[in-house]
């Protein structure tokens, strides 16, 4: 699918809440803060093992993100995921191969809430890792479940490309705190 429509998704959800009638205050049971520590399996089509045997890698992460909610519907984030393996991948549009060895990304979200339980996410970042850094995009979607004393269970599922570099879908299981 074209970056451009992926985008264009996103920021149609998020101009939705511009028509809304419905109030987006803070009840006073809401907590504005969110701590989420997230599992997660990252793909690349252009990624490899560093050895080559592997055609297809599947590379395990761990995220660890703070959101601070304005209302009901917006909310603010910096997102952080560390990818927990060794890999090469290919550049968009050339032959030129780049090691990554347990990059980190750092992403700063916008969070869009249309429904209980949907969340939208956009935001832009940059992944470090010790070869070469790239300044990347993120584009998420979250479903979460409510669990006692202010824990969720949230199902993510994470698209981000790292801009003239490569791109990783990462879907995920978080645990969030709210307080």
């Amino acid at each position: 699918m074209d970056r451009k429509y992926i985008i264009g998704f996103f920021i149609f959800c998020a101009s939705l809440s511009a028509f809304s009638q419905e109030a987006d205050d803070l009840g006073e049971h809401k907590r504005r803060h969110r701590i989420t520590i997230m599992m997660a399996n990252a793909f690349s089509p252009s990624a490899t093992e560093v050895d080559g045997e592997s055609p297809i890698l599947i590379i395990p992460t761990w995220g660890v993100s703070y959101d601070f909610w304005f209302n009901n519907k917006w909310a603010v984030g910096l997102h952080n995921e560390v990818f927990l393996q060794q890999f090469k991948i290919k550049k968009f549009g050339s032959e030129q191969t780049v090691e990554r060895s347990f990059p980190v990304s750092v992403n700063l979200i916008g969070l869009f809430k249309p429904t209980k339980h949907w969340i939208f996410l956009a935001g832009a970042g940059k992944e470090f890792e010790k070869h070469e850094n790239f300044s990347l995009i993120c584009l998420e979607t979250e479903y979460g479940f409510e669990l006692p004393d202010n824990w969720e269970l949230n199902l993510n599922l994470i698209f981000e490309n790292k801009i003239e570099a490569y791109d990783t879908w990462t879907f995920g299981v978080g645990f969030s705190k709210l307080f």
